[in-house]
C-alpha cells in the first residue's frame, strides 16, 4: 500500500488531476489530448505531466470519460443515469 509522506504533493495525484481534467471537461464537453495536458501544466504545473495519463485512465475506468481516436480528444460523458 502506498502512503502518503510529509513530502507528498497532494497537487501531482492521480485523483486531483483528475478532479481538474473533470473541471475542464464541464466548461468544454470535448478537449484535445494535447491541449488538456498543456491546460494541466498550465495549472497545475510541469510534474502533473507524469501523472495525466494515470488520471485519464481513472477517469475512464469509473466511466466519465470517453477517448475519441480519430480526433485525439477526450470526451466528458454524460450523468443522465444518476439522481
Amino acid at each position: 500500500m502506498l502512503k502518503p509522506t510529509k513530502h507528498t504533493n497532494i497537487k501531482f495525484s492521480v485523483i486531483y488531476i483528475a478532479g481538474k481534467i473533470l473541471s475542464f471537461l464541464t466548461k468544454e464537453t470535448i478537449i484535445k489530448y494535447d491541449d488538456l495536458k498543456e491546460m494541466l501544466i498550465h495549472e497545475i504545473g510541469v510534474k502533473s505531466k507524469n501523472n495525466v495519463d494515470f488520471a485519464l485512465t481513472f477517469l475512464f475506468a469509473i466511466d466519465k470519460v470517453e477517448y475519441i481516436k480519430n480526433i485525439d480528444a477526450v470526451k466528458l460523458l454524460s450523468n443522465d443515469d444518476e439522481d
